[in-house]
C-alpha cells in the first residue's frame, strides 16, 4: 500500500503539477493519511477475523479442545467518480497567459483537487447521510461499529460536529481502493480530445461549439482493517466544547476495543480544533492563577497521536441520539470541559 500522493506522482504527473498535488494534500489531509492501492475490477473482497481461537487451563491427562479463528467475508463495492473538463476552442486561443497544453494541465490539476475533496467528504459521510453522495461508496458513518460511538452531549439541531479516531495500520492496512488505470491517479495525463462542447441556456442545450474535452473516470471505495478501526465522538457543539479529557476518554475506549492498539490519527473540523485550543488556553490560565492573557499553540496531537484538521468534516451535522445508536455512550467529561466554560468553545 502507498499514500495516494505517491500513486499520483508516480503515475506520470508533470513537473508543473507536482506543487499543486502537494498543496492539495495540505488542504485535504485524508489523502496523505489513508493508504491507497489499486485492484482489478470494482469489487474488493477481504477476510475479517471475527473471533480468536479458545484456550483454557487444564489438568494433566485432560483433553485439549481444538479451535481456530472465526472469519467473515467482507465486500467493498467501489463507486464511480467522474469529472468532465471542457475548454472551448475560442477560449483556448483567446487566453494570452497560458498555452492550450498549460490550460489542459491546469484544468486537470483542478479536477484532481475537486476529486480529492469529494473523496474526503465521502470517507466521513458515505452514501446515506448529508455531506456525502448517495451514489458514492460507504463511509465512516456507515461503517463505524455502534459500540465505538460516544456522544459528547445531547446535541444541537444541525449544529454538531464529530471527531474521528482512525487506525489504519493493522495486519491488513485500511485505506482507499481504486480500480486499475484510474485516471484520478494520473490527472495530468487526462487525454483531452477535440470535440463539440454543448452550449446551454437555462439548462437547455441550444447548440454546440468546437473545443477540447477531458474526462476523469475512476472507481473508488473505502475499506477498513476491522470494524473497530474507527471511533467517533459525536454531538460536539459550542456548548459541550472540546477538551483533552474528552479525547483521552475516547482513546482509552479505542485501545480497550483494539487490544491496546491506539489510533494512528485524530480527524476534526477546524472549528473543533479551535474549541480544543481554547480549552487548553483556559487550563493554562487556571494554572497560572488567572493572571493575564494566555495563548496555547494550535493543537497538533493528543499524547503523540497526531491531529488533522480538515474541511471535509462538517460543523452542521445532524444530532445523534441514543435512539439512533442505542450503544453510544455519553462522554463523562462533555459538560465539565476541564473547567472550561461553554463560552470558551465559541
Amino acid at each position: 500500500m502507498a499514500k495516494i500522493i505517491e500513486l499520483v506522482t508516480n503515475a506520470g504527473q508533470v513537473d508543473v503539477t507536482q506543487g499543486i498535488v502537494e498543496e492539495v494534500v495540505h488542504a485535504v489531509p485524508e489523502m496523505d493519511f489513508f493508504d491507497a492501492g489499486t485492484i482489478k475490477g470494482t469489487t474488493l473482497a477481504t477476510l475479517a477475523r471475527t473471533s480468536l481461537p479458545t484456550v483454557a487451563f487444564r489438568k494433566i491427562g485432560d483433553p485439549v479442545s481444538s479451535s481456530r479463528s472465526g472469519f467473515a467475508k467482507r465486500t467493498v463495492e467501489l463507486a464511480l467518480l467522474s469529472g468532465r473538463v471542457e475548454i472551448s476552442e475560442a477560449e483556448a486561443f483567446a487566453n494570452g497567459l497560458m498555452t492550450l497544453e498549460e490550460q489542459e494541465v491546469d484544468e486537470a490539476s483542478a479536477t484532481l483537487l475537486a476529486a480529492f475533496k469529494a473523496l474526503a467528504a465521502q470517507i466521513w459521510y458515505g452514501a446515506k447521510t448529508t455531506g456525502g453522495d448517495e451514489n458514492g461508496f460507504d463511509g465512516a458513518i456507515d461503517l463505524v461499529d455502534a459500540s465505538m460511538v460516544t456522544l459528547a452531549g445531547a446535541g444541537t439541531t444541525n449544529k454538531n460536529t464529530s471527531v474521528w479516531f482512525v487506525k489504519t495500520k493493522f495486519k491488513k492496512d485500511a485505506g482507499l481502493a481504486f480500480s486499475e488505470n484510474s485516471k484520478i491517479l494520473a490527472s495530468s495525463d487526462i487525454e483531452f480530445r477535440k470535440g463539440d462542447i454543448l452550449i446551454k441556456q437555462d439548462g437547455a442545450v441550444v447548440g454546440v461549439e468546437p473545443g477540447y474535452i477531458g474526462d476523469l473516470t475512476s472507481w473508488a471505495g473505502l475499506h477498513l482493517a476491522n470494524k473497530y478501526s474507527l471511533a467517533r465522538l459525536a454531538n460536539v457543539t459550542a456548548t459541550t466544547g472540546l477538551n483533552d479529557d474528552m479525547l483521552r476518554d475516547c482513546i482509552e475506549a479505542f485501545a480497550k476495543a483494539n487490544n491496546g492498539a491506539l489510533p494512528d490519527g485524530i480527524f476534526m473540523s477546524y472549528e473543533a480544533r479551535k474549541m480544543l485550543r481554547k480549552s487548553r488556553e483556559f487550563a493554562l490560565k487556571l494554572k497560572s492563577g488567572g493572571n493575564g492573557e494566555v495563548f496555547a499553540p494550535t493543537p497538533k496531537d493528543v499524547d503523540d497521536i497526531p491531529i488533522y484538521a480538515t474541511i471535509a468534516i462538517s460543523n452542521t451535522e445532524a444530532t445523534v441520539s441514543d435512539e439512533d445508536d442505542s450503544s453510544a455512550s455519553s462522554s463523562s467529561s462533555a459538560s465539565s470541559s476541564s473547567g472550561s466554560p461553554s463560552s470558551s468553545a465559541a
